[in-house]
């Protein structure tokens, strides 16, 4: 009687894909995964062109392409193994890379998982949308950046500085404008680590931004 032919079930193969793109460059020896990928679970991601694999000397190195890269911005929440126990070890590590990414960014996890803004309202399709800050107060902040930083980008521009610069624009609406474009990437908000640094006008002029004061604004581009 032939054996019967292993297959890959689909919760197998997500997790496979998150515990290689937590790896550096999102690839690493089949040994070194886990779970282990076996070889139907390697020809599926191959199948769907997820993956690519190739030897080296006796080992098997695989790599998430960069349809892989779009599956997993587009499938963060897909179904996993209930019975698995490699979760744990594949979670360890992600959290471990969003410490490293929100301390190399001088952020705080809420930052990253806190609630929208306030000014955020549902759609008519039932989805939460965020409302931008109009173009001409984004376009005034940045000018202000600008003119404290002298004309340049990654810069640090101290918000007493930018507020000095804005003072016809009401603070609730400057700061809920600021907070929105750190949300989406547009801006950043430091605080001064030293603390010898910081004057009564940082002080006051700073922004409270998931508890914490924040005293510099960074634009990157």
């Amino acid at each position: 009687m032939a054996a019967k032919k292993k297959t890959s079930s689909p919760e197998k193969q997500a997790l496979i894909m998150w515990a290689l793109l937590v790896k550096e460059n999102a690839g690493a020896f089949q040994k070194e995964l886990k779970p282990e990928p076996d070889k139907a679970d390697r020809d599926a991601l191959e199948e769907r062109g997820l993956i690519s694999w190739w030897k080296v000397g006796q080992k098997i190195w695989i790599e998430v392409t960069d349809k892989g890269w779009a599956w997993a911005g587009e499938n963060l929440s897909a179904p996993l193994p209930a019975k698995s126990t490699a979760g744990t070890e594949i979670l360890r590590e992600w959290l471990a890379k969003l410490q490293g990414f929100i301390e190399a960014r001088g952020l705080v996890l809420a930052d990253v998982l806190g609630p929208l803004p306030r000014d955020s309202r549902t759609g008519g399709n039932g989805h939460l949308a965020v409302e931008s800050p109009s173009s001409s107060l984004h376009e005034r902040i940045r000018a202000a950046y600008l003119d404290a930083t002298g004309g340049r980008l990654n810069a640090r521009a101290l918000l007493k500085d930018i507020r000095a610069k804005l003072e016809d624009i009401d603070r609730s609406t400057l700061d809920e404008a600021l907070k929105l474009m750190q949300r989406e990437r547009q801006a950043v908000l430091y605080p001064l680590d030293n603390r010898v640094e910081i004057t009564e006008a940082d002080r006051a002029a700073a922004i409270s931004f998931a508890g914490e004061p924040r005293h510099i604004l960074w634009i990157e581009r």
